[in-house]
């Protein structure tokens, strides 16, 4: 008893209902019945009887012959009924893609007519540490052509894993052809480790004297940017600020370049020891 109330439990997961579950199951135990003899082995009342076997007929759960006034139902073969499902199932998916891909194409219609003019979301105040380290994977994972930083504390990348996280998003960046350049500021690194071997190669990482800010910028429309800029390597009002204009972008990558073209390279840098690339500088 309890195998059959599993299995009327189960059928009806699958868009069965109980009735129909309950007969189906009778007709497969007892082969060949008649309304009289499902109601007698159910107790489903006489008078819906019919109707249900009636609709799994039509749901192609069973089969029915007649003969002079009498009626049989048999059950059909499980693997007919599943694949009558399945169909059903991808047709009801179908239907649900359709409708999803008229509805949502008719919101983004929407959505982009809003965003046509200024928009609050053009600004973007980000305090979160965890919130900071995810807008930077998003905002690698959208970058097309470069990406380009000051590299100062504070750091949202706080423990190895979050660290290693975001390496490979750069180096997967890098992979699509994303060209990464970074200046670090050699007075903000202490007791620090870093190690941009596999991510900066052939001149892509520079350090300098002091830098003024945090600062990201990609491809030049988006701009992260670390406010307070006097805050040191605490999470005590760590904020960024994300700003999406090409304007204020290409002004923050001029900085970029002067500090760039001033900014020594260098092969390997971990903690406070440099290996200066062979430049002709002492």
């Amino acid at each position: 008893m309890a195998a059959i109330e599993t299995n009327i439990r189960e059928l009806t997961d699958l868009g069965i209902s109980e009735r129909e579950a309950k007969l189906y199951l009778v007709m497969l135990e007892y082969g060949e019945v008649t309304a009289n003899e499902m109601h007698r082995l159910t107790g489903i009342q006489r008078s819906k009887i019919y109707s249900i076997l009636s609709r799994m007929v039509v749901h192609g759960l069973s089969s029915e012959r007649i003969e002079g006034r009498n009626r049989f139902f048999t059950a059909l073969n499980p693997k007919i009924v599943k694949a009558t499902l399945q169909r059903e199932w991808d047709s009801e998916h179908a239907n649900r893609v359709d409708k999803a891909n008229s509805i949502f194409d008719t919101l983004e219609e929407s959505f982009i007519a809003h965003q046509s003019g200024p928009s609050l979301q053009s600004i973007e105040l980000i305090r979160n540490p965890g919130n900071i380290h995810n807008r930077f994977l998003q905002l690698i994972n959208e970058s097309k052509k470069d990406i380009v930083a000051f590299n100062r504390p504070p750091f949202a990348a706080s423990t190895k894993k979050s660290i290693e996280v975001q390496n490979t998003a750069q180096l997967e960046a890098m992979e699509r052809g994303v060209k990464i350049r970074a200046i670090i500021g050699l007075e903000d690194v202490k007791d620090r480790n870093f190690d941009y071997e596999k991510i900066h190669k052939n001149d892509l990482l520079r350090v300098t004297s002091h830098l003024p800010v945090k600062l990201f910028i990609f491809d030049i429309e988006k701009v992260f940017i670390g406010l307070p800029s006097n805050v040191q390597g605490s999470f005590n009002n760590f904020t960024m600020m994300y700003v999406d204009d090409p304007g204020f972008a290409e002004l923050c990558n001029i900085s970029f370049e002067e500090i760039w073209t001033n900014a020594l390279p260098i092969e390997h840098l971990k903690g406070n020891e440099v290996t200066w690339a062979q430049n002709g500088n002492d």
